[in-house]
């Protein structure tokens, strides 16, 4: 069985900025390179969510991973693993997490 995940809509938001932001700054091939990369680490979380680092300060049940120069923020639901937030590694994650909706 395939493993699935789901993106919030904030997380759908991040990706296009990232996506927007690198390829003005690199061009399409190292945007098309850093979002395939992104997406197998997501892959990979799915898998095995336990790769993350527990995150009590951002809320209960939330967990973290990094790639590259963005962090991961993602819980497991359930059987559903979702995606919440992909932020840069230099923001604050309470001051762009806390009001997102998580499911």
């Amino acid at each position: 069985m395939p493993v699935t995940y789901h993106l919030t809509p904030d997380a759908q938001s991040d990706l296009i900025g990232i996506h927007r932001f690198t390829l003005a700054q690199w061009g399409t091939t190292q945007s098309k390179t850093y979002l395939s990369g992104l997406r197998q680490t997501i892959l990979l979380l799915a898998e095995t969510p336990s790769l993350g680092k527990n995150r009590p300060e951002v809320r209960m049940n939330v967990f973290s991973f990094p790639y590259s120069s963005h962090v991961i923020y993602y819980i497991q639901h359930e059987h559903q693993f979702v995606v919440f937030g992909i932020l840069h590694k230099s923001m604050v994650p309470l001051a762009h997490l806390a009001e997102r909706e998580i499911i």
